[in-house]
């Protein structure tokens, strides 16, 4: 059972690297490829073995076939070959349409928490918007003062030079 569980995962695994195919190369594809048909013949001996093992256990576990063995599609319902660690399969969480309702009731409950947890974000969010409006706001008023420190200090400059022109003597030189 051991190497029948060990032999599927890895077909998993290979079947998962060919549905990214569009990340990996053409000659990668075609070893991946090899590999999975080596791996589909070994895993027809292992089914064959098991099966004749099973059936001369007291009592009987029931056989496997390569149906049972396609339909696993993914790593997460693969652990429903453990026949001879205890007969689960027929448990309602087994059955396809309870697990998919398992799953959906759990990416719901974590719905509900990503949603409190964009509560908080935008609470936040909203937050450093309105500090920095107010630091914005500090900022303009600060240079808005300095601009006019430093216009009034122009205008004091220009008029000096303007009254210079007329009366050397109140030139900057002399004041």
């Amino acid at each position: 059972l051991d190497e029948l569980e060990w032999l599927v995962v890895m077909q998993l695994f290979e079947l998962s690297k060919m549905a990214m195919s569009g990340t990996i190369g053409y000659k990668l594809r075609q070893q991946i490829s090899k590999a999975l048909q080596r791996c589909s013949e070994a895993i027809h001996n292992a089914i064959s073995r098991y099966n004749t093992q099973a059936a001369a256990l007291n009592p009987p576990c029931p056989p496997i076939s390569w149906k049972d063995i396609a339909e696993y599609s993914f790593l997460g319902e693969f652990d429903l070959l453990h026949h001879s660690r205890a007969d689960v399969r027929d448990n309602d969480w087994v059955k396809p349409a309870f697990r998919q309702a398992i799953v959906k009731f759990f990416k719901l409950q974590r719905a509900h928490e990503e949603l409190i947890h964009v509560g908080v974000e935008v609470r936040c969010l909203w937050t450093s918007i309105h500090d920095e409006e107010v630091h914005i706001a500090k900022v303009i008023d600060e240079l808005l003062q300095q601009f006019a420190k430093v216009r009034r200090k122009r205008k004091n400059q220009f008029h000096l030079m303007g009254t210079a022109r007329k009366d050397p003597r109140r030139s900057p030189r002399y004041i």
